[in-house]
């Protein structure tokens, strides 16, 4: 035995009890805390964000939440005046406690479309035990609940305030708000808010679609544009497509609108006589006085005919599923019976592998050809809208454009 473990027997037993009394306390410490972290995880309450994807909850997303009215076991905590997120007392299942609204439904009234209204749900447990507020779940993004706290006493009274945000948004509306709670006796509750909302420019149409316009002519229709306050003005009005369309601005003046004096501009677009044959599409940028609205955008829709006509005039898809084989067909045929010559067809797009052909119906007349599009669906696309453009020697009519439209889905999993 060396001179280090000599003196390493003198240690008294006290001593070595003191000192494994210590490494005994710092591991259960360590094994401890991250056991009470996960079970205060566990039981914090959370608010769900609507039915529009957007997390608009005040404090997270629920693990799960919400078909059949189930309440996730784990869950991030309701973002709270008083909290902001931390943990709040949690109240285990009780059949006493009872959450009793004021008034279950709220109206903002008539409100406009450019500023966030918060609208208050006073309520109050009438039972005999705690109630713990567990989750809320607005039925819209733009509906965010918030609460002072979480758990409240027999006979405690508060207030979630709830703020609606109405961009964007038009007329008569109405969120559901759903509360779910410890009480055995009533675990789920429902509170509405009802709101009328009233833009504060005001666009009609919405997308400006014109007839079929034959090469040569004119065509004209217009926006009615109306603001609520005196002076209304459209500044300017722009196309990004001036070989095509002209903008004209018209002040319309004061005039009545739903029993509402209101400011009215004219936005006229033209089809200009030059205008080649095929779809068009532009949109109009406005610029406004209107502090709220400064700048938007109008849509403009068109086509123009030639000699050349498509039949049908668009391509439908329909709805196919991922690795679904499809062939779809038109014809392009020239008014006047003269023969033309297709050179090329194609289409840019990353959903569709598919091959494209042109043949004419009569090879000696070649004043029609059928087009064909041929392929297997390789990616989804709920909103599928593409172009083929089909290259002629037609002056004026050398890229006839064919849109494409359908719905693809992905590929069904098999059990």
């Amino acid at each position: 035995m060396n001179y280090t473990t000599r003196r390493l027997c003198t240690v008294s037993v006290s001593m070595l009890g003191s000192m494994l009394g210590l490494v005994a306390f710092a591991t259960n410490a360590q094994t401890s805390e991250p056991a009470a972290k996960e079970k205060t995880k566990a039981t914090q309450p959370a608010v769900q964000p609507g039915h529009e994807g957007h997390n608009h909850g005040v404090g997270g997303v629920g693990a799960a939440g919400g078909a059949g009215g189930v309440v996730p076991s784990s869950v991030r905590p309701i973002q709270t005046q008083a909290g902001h997120g931390a943990a709040q007392p949690v109240a285990g299942p009780s059949a006493k406690s009872i959450l009793l609204f004021k008034e279950t439904t709220v109206s903002t009234g008539h409100i406009l479309d450019t500023e966030s209204v918060p609208v208050k749900f006073e309520f109050k447990n009438t039972g005999s035990e705690d109630l713990e507020i567990q989750l809320i779940k607005p039925s819209c993004g733009c509906t965010v609940p918030d609460m002072e706290q979480t758990v409240y006493k027999p006979g405690e009274s508060g207030t979630m305030v709830v703020t609606f945000d109405p961009s964007g948004k038009k007329g008569a509306l109405s969120r559901q708000i759903t509360i779910y709670t410890n009480s055995e006796t009533k675990p789920v509750h429902t509170i509405n808010l009802h709101s009328f909302v009233k833009p504060v420019i005001l666009t009609e149409p919405r997308i400006l679609a014109f007839d079929l316009t034959r090469k040569g002519h004119s065509a004209t229709k217009e926006f009615k544009i109306f603001g609520r306050f005196e002076g209304f003005k459209v500044a300017r009005a722009t196309t990004q497509d001036s070989d095509t369309f002209s903008v004209e601005i018209i002040d319309g003046g004061k005039v009545e609108k739903d029993g509402e004096d209101m400011w009215l501009q004219i936005i006229r677009v033209s089809i200009l006589e030059s205008a080649k044959p095929n779809s068009h599409r532009t949109e109009i940028t406005v610029r406004t006085n209107e502090e709220h609205k400064k700048i938007f955008s109008l849509a403009v829709v068109g086509r123009v005919i030639g000699d050349l006509e498509l039949s049908p005039v668009r391509m439908t898809m329909g709805r196919l599923v991922v690795g679904d084989e499809f062939e779809r067909q038109v014809t392009l045929r020239s008014n006047s019976g003269n023969a033309f010559e297709i050179t090329s067809v194609n289409s840019v797009n990353v959903v569709l592998d598919a091959t494209y052909s042109a043949e004419p119906v009569d090879a000696e007349k070649r004043d029609e050809w059928t087009i064909t599009v041929k392929g297997t669906v390789v990616h989804p696309a709920q909103r599928f809208n593409a172009q083929m453009s089909v290259v002629t020697d037609v002056a004026d009519e050398e890229m006839v454009t064919v849109q494409m439209y359908g719905q693809l889905q992905p590929k069904k999993s098999t059990p």
